[in-house]
């Protein structure tokens, strides 16, 4: 039996406007970023949001708060060319840190309704052993902002604004349920160059570790596809976040 076309995993290749929701300055890259880049080289607007400061694991100390934060975001920008992200937002909650969930969840919704994207990105929150709050805030948030956005009483709604208007996906990423491999492996350098910018961080060595870890990731999901590396991914149609307790299989 056909499956209902409900059921049917959106179409990320067909992406105009991409809204990328990251715990902190690098997870989008890291995970996703060989498919971000090609979805952009298709003619998909990339914006990323990051929702924390990152200064938890600047590793160099003496530097001023100010100073810290110029750093990752000059990181952040140079990766940003070579992926071909244009527009960062930063929300700037304190990495590691305390902050209000549903605030969080209303800075996301505001981002949806005003640049009106395809596609989220985001954080798998579901993943099992995932510890980082970071990671599984965001992801949350991200995720019931997909299916809150259209409700008026939500912070600020303008329902002209809204005109046909829905978004057609969620990109879940460090997922231990994919339901798409998607082939990076024409594009792996770039994202190798990119994961290269992330200095703040990262030592030399510990880029290296990272991207040799990520390239053996990246060869491990695709081992039974035809092709050599890819990046994997859930995806789902919001309604499937609500009340779907079969979207885990999907």
């Amino acid at each position: 039996m056909d499956r209902l076309p409900e059921l049917t995993v959106p179409d990320i290749s067909q992406a105009k406007c991409i809204l990328a929701i990251q715990p902190h300055y690098d997870d989008n890259d890291i995970a996703a970023g060989g498919t971000l880049h090609t979805l952009g080289v298709k003619g998909a607007q990339l914006i990323y949001l990051t929702v924390t400061d990152d200064l938890a694991g600047v590793n160099t100390p003496e530097l001023s708060r100010e100073q810290s934060i110029k750093k990752l975001q000059d990181d952040q920008n140079q990766a940003g060319a070579l992926i071909g992200v244009q527009k960062q937002i930063r929300l700037g909650f304190p990495d590691a840190g305390k902050y209000d969930y549903f605030l969080l969840r209303e800075k996301i919704i505001t981002q949806i309704r005003s640049l009106k994207p395809d596609f989220l990105f985001t954080v798998d929150p579901w993943t099992p052993y995932e510890t980082h709050n970071d990671h599984i805030q965001t992801g949350k948030a991200a995720a019931e902002a997909a299916i809150l956005y259209q409700l008026p009483s939500i912070g600020d709604f303008k329902v002209i604004d809204m005109k046909d208007y829905e978004l057609k996906g969620v990109v879940f990423y460090n997922t231990a349920y994919p339901n798409l491999t998607f082939d990076i492996t024409e594009v792996l350098s770039v994202k190798q160059e990119a994961l290269r910018s992330y200095t703040a961080q990262f030592t030399s060595d510990g880029l290296e570790r990272l991207i040799s870890h990520t390239t053996l990731l990246a060869a491990n999901v695709a081992q039974d596809e035809l092709f050599a590396f890819g990046e994997s991914f859930k995806v789902v149609t919001p309604w499937m976040l609500h009340g779907v307790p079969f979207t885990m299989t999907i």
